[in-house]
C-alpha cells in the first residue's frame, strides 16, 4: 500500500480497487502539502530598498515566524499522515471525507500566511492563522482515531497501544495554537513556551499509560 500505482499489477479486482484509493488519496495529499507550503514561503516580501540588518529583521519578523511555525506544524501533520497511510490496508469514505477536509485546510495556509504577513500581525488575521492550522491539526488528528478505532481499515499486526499511542500525539499538535485565539500576539512566545512543555509532560508520561490502557 502507498507504492506509487502500476497498471502492470496482477491482482484481483478488490484488491486492485483498495490499492488505488490508498494510492490516489496519498499522492493527492503529498501534492497538497507540497504546494502549500511552498506558496507559504511565497508571502514572505524582503522591503525595497537600502535597509540594515535590524530593519530587515524587524520587518520580515511576523511573516517569517508565521511561515517557519506553519512549516514546522504542517511537517508533523504530514509526518503523522504518512504514519497513517504507513498502517493502512484500506480506506473507506470517512477517512477519504477526513483526509479531504484536512487538505482544504492545509491548502489555506499560504492565505493565512499572508493574512499575518501582509497586516504585521493584526489579532484578527493571527487568530484565523490559528483557527486554519487548529483545524489542520484536529482533522488530522481524527483520521488518526478513526483509522485505529475502524475495524478493517489497519493492518492487523499494528499494536493497538501504538494505534491510541500515535493518535494521542496527533491530538496534542492543535491544542499548541488554542492560546493565539485568546492570548495577545507580544505574549506568545512565553505562553507556547510554558504549554510546549506540559505538552510534552504529558507525552511522555501519560500518553504512553493510557495507550497501553486502552490497547488492552
Amino acid at each position: 500500500m502507498g507504492e506509487p500505482e502500476s497498471l502492470a499489477v496482477d491482482e484481483p479486482l478488490a484488491a486492485h480497487l483498495q490499492r488505488h484509493a490508498v494510492d490516489r488519496l496519498l499522492m493527492l495529499s503529498d501534492g497538497v502539502f507540497a504546494i502549500s507550503v511552498t506558496l507559504a514561503a511565497l508571502e514572505i516580501h524582503l522591503p525595497e530598498g537600502a535597509v540594515t540588518l535590524s530593519g530587515l529583521a524587524g520587518a520580515v519578523a511576523a511573516p517569517l515566524v508565521a511561515y517557519l511555525l506553519s512549516f514546522l506544524a504542517a511537517a508533523l501533520f504530514w509526518l503523522r499522515h504518512r504514519d497513517l497511510f504507513a498502517r493502512l490496508r484500506r480506506v473507506d469514505g470517512v477517512l477519504t471525507g477526513l483526509t479531504l477536509a484536512l487538505l482544504c485546510l492545509v491548502a489555506l495556509v499560504p492565505v493565512a500566511v499572508s493574512g499575518v504577513a501582509h497586516h504585521h500581525g493584526g489579532a484578527a488575521y493571527f487568530g484565523f492563522y490559528a483557527v486554519v492550522m487548529m483545524g489542520s491539526g484536529l482533522l488530522n488528528a481524527l483520521a488518526w482515531v478513526y483509522g485505529a478505532a475502524r475495524p478493517g481499515l489497519m493492518h492487523d499486526h499494528v499494536p493497538a497501544a501504538d494505534r491510541w499511542l500515535r493518535g494521542g500525539e496527533a491530538l496534542l499538535l492543535p491544542l499548541l495554537f488554542v492560546p493565539a485565539l485568546f492570548v495577545p500576539v507580544a505574549d506568545l512566545p512565553r505562553v507556547l513556551l510554558w504549554l510546549a512543555l506540559a505538552l510534552a509532560v504529558v507525552r511522555r508520561g501519560v500518553l504512553p499509560a493510557l495507550a497501553r490502557r486502552i490497547g488492552g
